[in-house]
């Protein structure tokens, strides 16, 4: 059997509901009572017409519904639609026909024929809607897309040419070419302290310099920040290790020592530096200054060749004087006490102890006080007075008042600091911890423990736990 068309499914679907429709009118006659009804499933096509009374010879009573048909025309081949031109639409108002209806065909058909045009619309709408979104998400990707690759071409550009330093360079750098080190990892140390602005340029101005041989020798150099490559390799290459000097102090180092380092490391000649040393004021101190020791900040220095004595005592001088301002007292004259106790402090305590023991002496410091009386009594002045680095001393030399550095015969702070101090100690003696201690003492030298006391009957008990403790290590306690 062939299958059936749509159209032919269509028209089937209209006569079904008009017969419904004139079934449901007492006054109509019954449709299948007029001359047989076609099969719907055979080849003819079919459409329902009014007839004309007149000229079918029944007469229409009033109010009666007019006669119908089926008129039989030619069926559409398979898969077309009916030629309109054989399905003439009746043009007759829906008034003429039974009950005032519109025709079956025309109920059934033109709605559905709507929605399906509405249909393909929302279609439409929603497929172009898809495709303008699919179009945009191509367009944002495609432009991250470019953005990136942009941005890494840039970047990978960068690597390969980056930009030098115009020069000629600013700060000075201490720079140290160890044993064994070749000209990458000298190009990227140099790099990280930013003497160059990239290693690449480094390596690529060694590689094109016209210099004999491109030798870097161990050693030290005097660099500048931010130079130019080529600037740089011409530094190094070639050039011996010999253009600084190094000097290396350590905290409570006494000045004497600090000026024998300082000769050593430079060259200078030691009496020319004890002589500028005894002239504290050529370096800016004030008048009660009486000389440089304290001021000789403790660190690692590194100087030209050609460097001057007093340059390089400025220099330790000014980085005091830099500490003091930090901790917060940029008045020298008030930085000079300050230096005492904090030299004091670096002697006697470790540098968790540092602020409470400064307290402590600012304690013993008031004349009011009814434990020492004003006395300072620390041992590290007096063997400062007694030129010895010993942890003990006789009876005798505790009574010595000729010794100016004896603090348990002569009140307040010793007439010059005894020691280089620490940044750490400086910052202690500027701001002191608030307490009600008067003493203290370190009980094992070893470690550093220190224990502090209100009364003199409490430190006596603290004393007496040092002395044990010497006894039993009667080799450092001497």
């Amino acid at each position: 059997m062939r299958e059936t068309t749509r159209a032919e499914r269509q028209r089937a679907t209209q006569l079904a509901l008009y017969e419904r429709f004139a079934a449901g009118s007492s006054s109509h006659p019954d449709p299948l009572a007029a001359p047989s009804a076609p099969e719907l499933t055979g080849l003819g096509y079919y459409q329902l017409q009014p007839v004309d009374p007149e000229t079918s010879g029944t007469a229409g009573a009033s109010g009666a519904q007019p006669a119908t048909e089926y008129i039989p025309v030619a069926a559409p081949a398979e898969g077309q639609a009916a030629d309109p031109e054989q399905q003439p639409r009746n043009e007759q108002s829906y008034d003429d026909y039974a009950g005032g209806s519109a025709p079956a065909a025309d109920l059934v058909g033109e709605p559905l024929d709507a929605q399906a045009e509405a249909g393909k619309k929302q279609r439409r709408k929603r497929t172009k809607r898809r495709r303008n979104l699919v179009m945009l998400a191509v367009v944002l990707v495609f432009a991250l897309v470019v953005a990136g690759s942009v941005l890494t071409v840039k970047s990978v550009l960068k690597q390969f040419n980056p930009d030098d330093y115009p020069g000629p360079g600013g700060e000075a750098v201490e720079f140290t070419v160890e044993d064994g080190w070749g000209v990458q990892v000298i190009s990227r140390k140099l790099e990280e302290l930013d003497v160059v602005s990239s290693d690449k340029l480094f390596a690529q101005a060694v590689e094109q310099s016209t210099a004999p041989s491109k030798v870097i020798h161990p050693g030290n150099y005097l660099l500048k920040k931010q130079m130019r490559a080529a600037d740089a390799a011409g530094e190094l290459i070639n050039n011996k290790p010999d253009k600084v000097f190094y000097v290396a102090l350590k905290a409570n180092l006494r000045m004497p020592a600090a000026l024998e380092e300082i000769a050593k490391g430079s060259g200078l000649e030691l009496a020319e530096l004890t002589k500028l040393a005894a002239q504290p004021q050529k370096f800016g101190l004030p008048a009660e200054v009486k000389n440089l020791e304290g001021w000789l900040h403790p660190g690692e220095y590194r100087f030209a060749l050609d460097t001057s004595a007093q340059k390089v005592l400025q220099s330790l001088v000014d980085a005091t004087k830099k500490s003091l301002k930090a901790a917060g007292e940029p008045d020298l004259s008030k930085g000079y006490r300050a230096l005492k106790v904090a030299s004091i402090m670096q002697a006697e305590a470790t540098v968790n102890d540092y602020p409470a023991v400064a307290g402590a002496i600012e304690n013993r410091l008031h004349k009011d006080n009814t434990e020492t009386h004003g006395l300072l009594q620390v041992d590290s002045a007096v063997i400062y007075g007694l030129d010895r680095y010993t942890l003990q001393f006789s009876a005798e030399e505790r009574a010595d008042k000729s010794n100016a550095y004896n603090t348990y015969v002569h009140p307040g702070l010793p007439p010059t600091p005894i020691g280089s101090p620490s940044n750490d100690a400086i910052k202690a003696a500027v701001n002191p911890a608030p307490n009600d201690y008067y003493y203290w003492v370190t009980v094992n030298t070893q470690t550093g423990e220190t224990k502090f006391a209100a009364t003199y009957a409490e430190h006596q008990q603290n004393q007496a736990e040092f002395r044990a403790w010497c006894a039993a290590n009667a080799d450092v306690c001497q």
